[in-house]
């Protein structure tokens, strides 16, 4: 006979087993190995859009392959996302997120590395907290729960975004954006590599082992 501390012990195990061998399924994503893969930079300067084709280097990256833009203008600019980034995201709801490498050669105060995603014109984004360090590459990684400050924007101002917002904006996604400009003026640069919208899904064992985690707090409820 199992005693309720083993039962829960069980249960606590098998959740830490699934989500350790839980498989990544990435849902879009891009490598820059060989190539900028579609991604533009889009460039706006007293509401007049310009485009232009980042670099691409074969080497420096993370590991290699990556994309870098040197700032042209004295508007600001963004990394806007290849059509692999548009459509229905809700898969990953909960179990996924989106993640990518950034760096950047200079970062005033306040100017934080976000991700933007688009619904026509419904604005969904969440931001690099505290703000990034200059000259170094980072791994951001922004999952699809509250466990982000996510902000939305319907057209009357950002809010607090919940859970059905997440699910709104990715069950329709019409374009996706990386923060490029870093910098009031024209100095900086900024590189980027594997952006990717991903979702973690339970290896067949793991799943096993989470029905029978579920059976032991069943059982330990059952005791209590």
């Amino acid at each position: 006979m199992y005693r309720p501390t083993t039962l829960l012990s069980l249960a606590v195990v098998a959740a830490m087993t699934a989500s350790a061998n839980a498989t990544i399924t990435n849902l879009a994503y891009n490598d820059y190995n060989t190539s900028v893969d579609g991604w533009t930079v889009r460039d706006t300067v007293n509401g007049n859009v310009s485009y232009f084709t980042p670099a691409w280097n074969a080497s420096g990256g993370v590991p290699d392959g990556h994309l870098e833009f040197s700032d042209v203008t004295p508007g600001g600019y963004v990394f806007e996302a290849s059509q692999d980034f548009t459509g229905d995201f809700t898969a990953a709801l909960n179990i996924g997120g989106v993640s990518f490498d950034w760096k950047a050669n200079q970062v005033q105060a306040g100017k934080r590395a976000s991700v933007i995603f688009w619904r026509n014109n419904v604005r969904l984004w969440a931001s690099s907290n505290p703000d990034p360090a200059a000259n170094i590459w980072h791994s951001f990684d922004f999952t699809f729960t509250m466990n982000f400050a996510w902000q939305i924007d319907y057209g009357t101002g950002a809010q607090l975004a919940t859970m059905a917002d997440l699910g709104y904006v990715l069950g329709g996604v019409t374009g996706m954006d990386i923060t490029g400009e870093t910098w009031t003026g024209m100095s900086e640069t900024t590189w980027l590599d594997n952006p990717r919208i991903y979702m973690r899904v339970p290896a067949p064992g793991a799943l096993a082992l989470l029905g029978i985690g579920a059976i032991a707090g069943v059982r330990r409820r059952r005791v209590a």
